[in-house]
């Protein structure tokens, strides 16, 4: 799949629950797109407190950033491969039910760069701020830096590229 297809909330949610296991086991949903929020039930994300097992809230806000960076390069046509390099997270509160991880746009400077860094050498790196929040209380505060490797599309296997890409 192209990251083009990923441009819409039916498609990224297709495509988290197709490709991404764990965002299955999580019981994500994509709640937004603008800006990127995906949601994850308290159910089946419990730790032995009854609230949200920190593990469950990474992921989810691990996930919401690489949706934000992949709907980027889609948006700039740019086919690429998003993976999380490295990340900063603080826990504030438990979450006692749904929580919904809401990933920031990145700063006009950062998206530049970015985009620089991709057409001069392929290669980028960019860092999103991701909140977690629990019925509307901050529950974590999450930082990831993520890797980006553009992907020529001569390179990409058949089944990857749509028709008349």
């Amino acid at each position: 799949m192209s990251n083009a297809q990923l441009t819409h909330l039916e498609s990224l949610q297709a495509f988290l629950t197709a490709r991404i296991a764990p965002a299955r086991a999580l019981g994500v949903t994509v709640a937004a797109t603008d800006p990127v929020t995906i949601s994850a039930p308290l159910e089946g994300n419990l730790n032995d407190k009854g609230t949200g097992f920190a593990g469950s809230l990474f992921s989810v806000a691990a996930l919401a950033g690489w949706a934000l960076i992949t709907r980027w390069c889609a948006a700039a046509d740019i086919d690429a491969e998003v993976a999380l390099q490295s990340s900063k997270v603080r826990f504030l509160a438990p979450a006692r039910g749904e929580f919904r991880a809401i990933a920031h746009e990145l700063p006009d400077k950062q998206r530049e760069k970015l985009a620089r860094m991709l057409t001069r050498s392929g290669r980028g790196r960019a860092e999103v701020v991701v909140d977690v929040t629990c019925n509307e209380a901050l529950v974590m505060s999450f930082t990831g830096a993520y890797a980006v490797t553009a992907i020529p599309r001569e390179e990409m296997a058949p089944e990857e590229i749509l028709p008349g890409e």
